[in-house]
């Protein structure tokens, strides 16, 4: 590629969080530094002509069918560059057998997406770089003999702005302390398992404690007497969230780190909670690992013992709550603002694509005046729009067939009927 300033298309084929991180974030990083990028979803009625007009296709979490393969012929007609974004291990097949998520009991729902993870695969054999949220995933993408640059995930500006107004109202008691920990997808009950032995020791020797889950989780039997203090919140919309987290003095991030699903998350949990100046524990994955300074910004735990004792420091010492939430708010704005990725972007896309990109906007965290600046660059209506059920439904149907589409309705049927017919439990 030549030296001229790049047009970059952002696109996503799939809904929810990790399109928000990996896609809407990263379009707020390019502008903030003058890159000229759109933002796109794969049911998106002009991407043909989006595509046309671009030289550089960042693409995450889009399963091969026939408009990825035009997609891929066309920027390579171009001489463009395709980055495939990956920020979960979808593209080993074989390690499907460590998700863990209740559904999966459902024959339909396990094969299918196998058939999706199959399909990931073909798109990153077929891309000509790669991108990866963590140090972990990159590993395994360059076990692949594939180009790939890490770039961690980043808060945005709006989520600074709401939890920066979320710490300052909350209103914490001070005869009760909270521990709580929110998943945002029902895949975390092993997870959670990790910690009960510790949670219930903590609930029988600190009355004052309570326990406060957030989203998809079952906490599974046995807490006794305990159940009362438990206090179970649904899954919030993300502008909600830092109220919620902000209601926590102590956030749990556990993962099993025998599992490389486990591994491939990043920090989200930690990161999200030091914006409310919350001190997280969590397991010592790579990413977490990577992020939390033990004992300074967070702790690590990594088992029964570690994370009872982490507990047990922090519910005495309210102090020490303060400084480690103090110190983790400010090493997330050091390390992951926006305008910190955005620079670091710059230096991905050149080794990614050997052009040297000069960015011409923000230089540096400091130059954004105010907490809120620079919403207007992402936050908005048409930006943030979501495909309906019915645009995804038709994109299944023209680009994988009447039987794909009909495998997804069941699906989305059987987990409305969840909670009547319960999903059957692993063993």
């Amino acid at each position: 590629m030549s030296d001229i300033l790049p047009s970059i298309l952002i696109l996503s084929g799939v809904r929810g969080d990790t399109r928000r991180y990996r896609t809407f974030h990263l379009h707020e990083q390019t502008r903030l530094i003058g890159l000229d990028s759109q933002l796109s979803h794969v049911t998106d009625s002009d991407i043909r002509n989006k595509v046309e007009s671009a030289s550089i296709v960042i693409l995450h979490r889009a399963s091969f069918n026939p408009l990825i393969a035009w997609l891929i012929k066309e920027i390579r007609r171009k001489h463009g560059i395709l980055i495939q974004d990956i920020d979960d291990l979808l593209f080993e097949p074989d390690a499907f057998k460590y998700i863990q998520s209740p559904d999966f009991s459902d024959p339909v729902r396990s094969s299918l997406y196998q058939e999706e993870m199959r399909l990931y695969r073909k798109t990153v054999d077929a891309c000509d770089a790669m991108t990866a949220s963590t140090d972990y995933l990159a590993e395994r993408i360059r076990l692949l003999e594939k180009p790939v640059c890490v770039h961690r995930n980043a808060f945005s500006l709006e989520m600074l702005q709401i939890s920066e107004k979320a710490f300052h109202t909350r209103q914490n008691t001070q005869t009760k302390i909270v521990i709580g920990y929110a998943s945002g997808t029902a895949t975390h009950d092993h997870d959670f398992a990790l910690i009960k032995p510790a949670l219930t020791s903590i609930l029988d020797r600190f009355p004052n404690v309570e326990l406060r889950l957030v989203g998809p989780l079952d906490p599974g039997t046995g807490w006794g007497d305990y159940e009362n203090r438990i206090h179970h919140l649904r899954l919030v919309p993300w502008r909600e969230l830092p109220e919620i987290l902000a209601g926590f003095d102590i956030n749990l991030a556990p993962l099993r780190t025998d599992n490389p699903f486990g591994q491939s998350k990043s920090e989200i949990k930690y990161m999200e909670a030091a914006l409310v100046r919350v001190p997280t524990i969590a397991s010592p994955s790579e990413a977490f690992s990577f992020a939390i300074k033990n004992a300074q910004t967070g702790f690590l735990a990594g088992d029964t013992l570690e994370w009872e004792e982490g507990l047990e420091k922090l519910i005495l010492q309210p102090e020490l709550r303060h400084q480690v939430g103090e110190a983790s708010f400010q090493a997330v704005v050091e390390h992951y603002h926006p305008i910190v990725r955005a620079k670091e972007l710059v230096v991905t896309l050149g080794v990614l694509t050997d052009n040297k990109i000069k960015p011409v906007g923000i230089d540096d965290p400091s130059s954004v005046s105010s907490i809120g600046s620079g919403l207007s660059i992402w936050s908005s209506s048409q930006v943030e729009k979501t495909p309906t059920l019915l645009q995804m439904g038709w994109y299944m149907l023209r680009y994988r067939g009447l039987s794909v589409l009909l495998k997804q309705i069941w699906i989305f049927l059987r987990r409305l009927a969840a909670p009547i017919i319960p999903f059957q439990k692993a063993s």
